[in-house]
């Protein structure tokens, strides 16, 4: 499975780490939420809702230049609008690996930014 980069978000910050650390915060406030949003989705068997929720979460994995992993949440969006779950596993641990890596970048950018 494919890792994160920030080779976008240090194009885009341009070498502002206060800039890119905003975005990153913004990006660790907002994904946890989306998925818990997500996953109330999915009980409920709005799989249309869900979709829309992984359109939204597939913006911030192609942020991360997580080709592969995008393209695969471009399937699972359109299996959900068809009431499938044939993805759901595969999408389940890419989400995992962002909201993971986040935390950790996040204060990697803190600790390189007080320096």
């Amino acid at each position: 499975m494919e890792l994160p980069s920030l080779s976008y978000l240090k194009s885009i910050s341009n070498g502002n780490k206060k800039f890119a650390i905003k975005l990153l915060l913004v990006l660790k406030d907002e994904l946890p939420e989306e998925f818990d949003n997500y996953n109330k989705a999915l009980k409920t068997k709005n799989y249309f809702w869900a979709s829309e929720i992984v359109h939204k979460i597939n913006h911030k994995i192609a942020f991360f230049q997580m080709e592969q992993s995008s393209e695969l949440a471009t399937k699972h969006e359109l299996a959900l609008r068809e009431g499938k779950l044939k993805y759901q596993a595969a999408f389940l641990g890419i989400v995992t690996k962002i909201l993971k890596f986040l935390p950790e970048i996040i204060k990697e950018s803190y600790e390189l930014h007080s320096c």
